[in-house]
């Protein structure tokens, strides 16, 4: 292969990658904000406890990144450059550890121990730039949020969509082929059976 196919072949990965990545955010953003019937009151304060209960552990992952997010701006907001990129840096290695330990359940206690270390050093680095008000502006216009959604998120189809719809099709298309492996069968059935059954023309 010529360095240019190997380097066209990489650029395509690389956009392929991309538009997973931009469909993977699309659907997780459909997911955390959808039309305005996905969000009502609650009909007493043991309901909201248990909506908001419910909806923390549901979208603990859409929170953090919200909480990051608005953590990020306000750090590159007051001029902390520094301090952004090497708490972009460290994000990405805890993605990459994180994604290495997820194969293996027996492993939760040392994903919690990593997690723990990565916000230990990223309170460390603010204190060490001095941007501890910025944490707490950004806490300050995060939380709210959070305890908003949280309180009035109501749809009931919180345990995976997309999941869910993906497997509906993959059993769809599994299906179809079993369907159409059947219908082979059929066709092709009567045919062996006939020629199995053919008396022999004598010799």
């Amino acid at each position: 292969m010529t360095a240019g196919g190997a380097s066209a072949g990489a650029v395509r990965r690389a956009v392929d990658r991309a538009c997973a990545a931009a469909r993977g955010a699309r659907r997780a953003l459909a997911r955390f904000a959808p039309r305005p019937s996905a969000f009502g009151a609650a009909a007493d304060a043991e309901a909201a406890a248990v909506r908001g209960v419910r909806n923390a552990r549901t979208f603990r992952y859409h929170y953090a990144a919200l909480q990051w997010a608005l953590l990020l701006a306000s750090l590159a907001a007051a001029g902390h450059r520094a301090s952004v990129l090497f708490l972009m840096a460290a994000s990405k290695v805890l993605l990459v550890c994180l994604g290495l330990l997820a194969p293996f359940p027996r492993l939760a206690l040392l994903r919690r121990l990593v997690a723990a270390a990565f916000v230990a050093l990223v309170l460390a680095d603010l204190a060490a730039a001095g941007a501890v008000a910025n944490l707490m502006a950004a806490l300050a216009v995060g939380v709210p949020v959070i305890v908003l959604h949280a309180s009035f998120r109501v749809r009931d189809d919180l345990e995976g969509p997309s999941t869910e719809n993906g497997e509906e099709e993959e059993a769809d298309e599994e299906a179809a082929v079993v369907e159409k492996r059947e219908d082979g069968d059929t066709e092709a059935g009567p045919t062996r059976r006939s020629t199995a059954v053919a008396p022999r023309s004598p010799k």
